[in-house]
């Protein structure tokens, strides 16, 4: 729902730009910021927490990549580092080469690619869960559940939002508003529901008796691989974004519309370079979750959740059609405002906690 909300704000922010505007919405967030705040500070700040977001994105999609090359290639002695950065040229190659359709096609191949592989995974893993009953009323294994769910949230966030492609969706279907609600409503609810089954599927141990197959694990080398492509072009896309708007602020072009449908090579290097490069480095050939906690703890609700709220109240301010004074009307933006004060309250109190003595 928090993440709902937040995604449905900004795409009525996008569309309420589109309509008091001559050209389309960008989908860089400092462009975005810029427009409707009409502060090129906050732009600024907004562009860096846009690009901070996306670089632990992509940073751990580059390194998941290299370990499953590895491990699914093992006779060809792949480096998992070599392997992320060999996964990383290809994102750069296709992003250089191709337009924003021509991605969009991509990604929408590994979407499909990834829901068919899901369900060749799901239906045998359900049918193999033993006990379904106990399963769903099983006791958590950690005592104090509400501790091991915070730790989770941010992680949890980070992992299941989408909202950095809400302007893109908005221009894709021509403004409309309930296109753009019911994409967007559907498009957040899917990663949810596979979560929820694959979870019920996992701990009921059917996954483990269905991955002991060959074409178990094939298949979900395909869901991996396709989860792994379809993740992070998108994040290539919001970083060249960001990266050409911000070079556009410094050379002052006065363009208007500064919408373009290909990545200049400078845009896409500038932007993937540092992120791959720590990323890799960082995570010496192992995990990379880290990056995802980071981003969930401090960036999403700062970027997806903050942000939408201030964007809403700033398009709305003067439309007497909005009762911006009533609680109710404010609602949805309530929700999402207390949703991340205390996300950042919880992170904020568990890492000073853990910088204090124990006695």
């Amino acid at each position: 729902m928090y993440n709902l909300i937040s995604g449905l704000l900004l795409a009525d922010v996008a569309i309420n730009l589109h309509e008091c505007s001559d050209c389309e919405v960008p989908s860089s967030f400092k462009d975005f910021v810029d427009e409707a705040l009409k502060s090129k500070t906050a732009g600024n700040f907004m562009a860096a927490a846009s690009l901070v977001s996306n670089s632990c994105f992509l940073a751990f999609g580059v390194v998941h990549a290299g370990s499953l090359l590895a491990n699914t290639f093992p006779s060809l002695g792949v480096d998992p580092t070599l392997g992320g950065a060999a996964f990383a040229a290809t994102l750069a190659m296709f992003s250089v080469t191709q337009t924003n359709s021509g991605l969009e096609r991509i990604a929408n191949a590994c979407v499909m690619v990834l829901f068919s592989s899901f369900a060749v995974l799901l239906l045998p893993s359900l049918a193999n869960v033993v006990d379904p009953i106990g399963t769903l009323t099983a006791q958590p294994s950690n005592p104090d559940g509400m501790s091991a769910l915070a730790a989770a949230c941010p992680l949890l966030l980070s992992s299941l939002s989408y909202q950095n492609i809400v302007p893109s969706i908005t221009k894709l279907l021509d403004f409309d508003r309930t296109k753009s609600t019911i994409a967007i409503a559907l498009g957040s609810f899917i990663p949810m529901a596979m979560y929820l089954l694959w979870s019920f599927a996992a701990l009921g141990g059917g996954v483990e008796s269905s991955t002991a197959s060959s074409s178990g694990a094939l298949a979900f080398d395909a869901f991996t691989a396709s989860a792994l492509v379809g993740s992070c072009i998108p994040s290539v896309m919001c970083l060249a974004e960001e990266t050409e708007s911000i070079f556009s602020s410094v050379n002052d072009d006065e363009d208007n519309c500064p919408v373009k449908s290909k990545y200049s090579p400078v845009s896409v290097a500038a932007s993937m370079i540092p992120s791959v490069a720590v990323g890799l480095a960082y995570s010496k050939g192992g995990d990379l979750t880290e990056a995802l906690h980071f981003n969930g703890a401090f960036i999403t609700p700062l970027l997806f959740g903050l942000l939408p709220v201030i964007l809403y109240q700033s398009v709305h301010k003067n439309d007497d059609t909005t009762d911006n004074n009533s609680v109710f009307g404010n609602l949805p933006q309530v929700l999402v405002g207390a949703g991340t004060l205390g996300c950042l309250g919880q992170e904020i109190i568990q890492d000073v906690t853990g910088l204090l003595p124990t006695w």
